[in-house]
């Protein structure tokens, strides 16, 4: 579920779907047959036909914005100025239109509608104002995000307009989530029936948690939508939280190491001189390659669930899946050491080595997990 508590807001409608009202026109299929009739009237101004039907057409159009006008100004919501706008700016573009035709602005003197517009366009910002007041009389964040938006598009209308920007500064900060990220935890059947109760630095610092409260945006960012903090930030800033995520280990596998054993012939030749003729001769060595692989694959599943922090209700719950493979090979030989590559005698040298650390294991599960779990919740919790 992405955008958690803000995806369903009253005004998501009115915010988006005409965010760019003021630089937009209604145009309707009335106004297409009358601008397309002007066009052909320029190129032929002796066409009596479409001398005699550009009145009828410009009254049709003009007629379908003027009755949509009247029919939104009868409702009572703030975007209904957004729509009456459009309508008027529709009007005003089919006047620009046959004032520049030579021939349409001889039939026709359409009446401008700037006055209009800039009538209804301050009446669009005194309602988003207006409505912006309204929502700030309730102590909660959607209103005050609800708020925010408001008096955002009342600047948008008249830039300026009253105190909108302060009011509109006001609201955004009184909206900003504070989201909690608690410690990882770990309820894999693996974990405690291997009773690991340590994992190292990786886990006892909570690495996922103070990372993730970082590379989120943290409490720092001034535009951010919302501020993160572990647990013990937000207790030691006496913050009080609005969503709370909460990480868990619930799939831990990280096994022995297997060993499997094999061998492998080999074989290589190799020059060895040439005659006084300069011809090559060569002689086949070969060996027999003893080796001993150790592998695993550690997989884990991290559950992310985002809470409301009052009402405890969960708004959002992923699992996310790592998955880190690790193998080492070493060998002995028997035969001639010239048959073996270089590849084969790195493992000849390779018997020194070190199976990962269960630290070190969780540390690379988490670094591939962690890409996953940071833009997920990013995703929830971004309006």
């Amino acid at each position: 579920m992405n955008k958690l508590i803000y995806g369903l807001g009253i005004l998501t409608f009115l915010f988006f779907s005409c965010s760019s009202s003021r630089n937009t026109i209604a145009t309707t299929q009335e106004d297409k047959a009358l601008l397309s009739a002007i066009k052909k009237l320029d190129k032929k101004p002796s066409d009596n036909d479409l001398r005699n039907i550009i009145t009828a057409l410009y009254d049709n159009a003009a007629k379908v914005h003027l009755d949509n006008i009247e029919m939104y100004s009868s409702l009572t919501e703030a975007d209904k100025w957004d729509k009456i706008i459009k309508e008027y700016r529709s009007l005003q573009h089919l006047s620009d239109v046959i004032k520049t035709s030579g021939t349409a602005s001889n039939l026709l003197r359409p009446p401008a509608y700037e006055a209009k517009i800039e009538v209804a366009t301050q009446n669009a910002a005194s309602a988003y104002y207006d409505l912006g007041l309204t929502y700030l009389q309730h102590d909660d964040k959607e209103s005050f995000y609800n708020a925010y938006y408001a008096f955002k598009k009342s600047q948008r209308f008249v830039p300026g307009y009253k105190d909108a920007k302060r009011q509109m500064d006001f609201a955004y900060q009184k909206s900003i989530l504070n989201v909690v990220i608690n410690p990882v935890t770990d309820n894999s059947i693996y974990y405690n029936s291997a009773g690991w109760n340590r994992f190292g630095n990786s886990f006892e610092n909570d690495y996922l948690q103070r990372n993730l409260a970082r590379d989120l945006g943290g409490s720092y960012s001034k535009n951010a939508q919302a501020h993160f903090y572990t647990d013990r930030e937000a207790r030691s800033a006496d913050i009080d939280a609005d969503l709370v995520v909460d990480l868990t280990w619930v799939n831990l596998e990280i096994p022995i190491p297997y060993t499997s054993r094999y061998s492998r012939n080999v074989s290589k030749q190799i020059e060895m001189g040439r005659d006084t003729s300069g011809h090559v001769s060569y002689e086949t060595v070969s060996a027999t390659l003893y080796i001993t692989k150790k592998y695993f694959t550690a997989t884990g599943d991290l559950e992310s669930k985002i809470s409301d922090a009052v009402t405890g209700s969960v708004l959002d719950n992923n699992r996310y899946t790592a998955r880190f493979d690790w193998q080492q090979e070493y060998a002995t030989y028997q035969g001639d050491s010239r048959a073996l590559s270089g590849y084969d005698l790195s493992m000849l040298n390779n018997s020194n080595y070190m199976v990962p650390r269960k630290d070190d294991i969780l540390t690379e599960l988490y670094q591939r997990i962690y890409p996953q779990v940071k833009n997920g919740i990013y995703n929830a919790v971004r309006r």
